[in-house]
C-alpha cells in the first residue's frame, strides 16, 4: 500500500534571528564568540572553540575563498572558507568559473535553499 505523506515545518529561528535575516538580504554575518575572538560562518549561538555562549555579530564582505569543489549531477559545489570567518562550509557554485579561486556570497532564487557563492553578489536569482 502506498500514501503520501506531506509535512509542513515552522522554524522559529531564536537567537541565530539576526544571522538569517541577513542571508535573506545577502550579507554574511559572523557570529564571533566574546571569549576567544572565534568567528563563525555560518554562524553559532555556541563557540566551537570554548563553548562560550557569549557571541556578537560580525558582518563579513561576503567573499568566500574556494578549497575544494566538485561538480554533483546537476550542479557545482564547493568548500569554501569566508573572509573573516574562521570556519569553513560547503556552498553551492552558481556562474562561477571552473579556474576561479572565490566567490561572493548571493540570495538563491526564491525556491531553493542553501548558501550561495556566485561569481558577483549581481549573480543573485540568475538561471544555471
Amino acid at each position: 500500500m502506498k500514501r503520501q505523506l506531506t509535512l509542513e515545518y515552522a522554524f522559529e529561528f531564536g537567537a541565530l534571528e539576526p544571522y538569517y535575516s541577513a542571508l535573506a538580504r545577502g550579507v554574511a554575518l559572523a557570529s564571533v564568540c566574546e571569549q576567544c575572538g572565534y568567528a563563525a560562518f555560518p554562524a553559532r549561538i555556541l563557540c566551537r572553540k570554548c563553548a562560550s555562549s557569549y557571541v556578537k555579530w560580525k558582518p563579513l564582505s561576503g567573499r568566500a575563498q574556494i578549497v575544494h569543489r566538485t561538480t554533483g549531477a546537476k550542479h557545482e559545489f564547493a568548500l569554501v572558507r569566508f573572509d573573516g570567518a574562521d570556519t569553513q562550509t560547503v556552498v553551492r557554485l552558481h556562474t562561477i568559473p571552473p579556474h576561479a579561486s572565490h566567490g561572493w556570497l548571493i540570495v538563491p532564487r526564491d525556491d531553493l535553499i542553501g548558501l550561495w557563492l556566485g561569481a558577483a553578489a549581481s549573480d543573485a536569482g540568475k538561471e544555471d
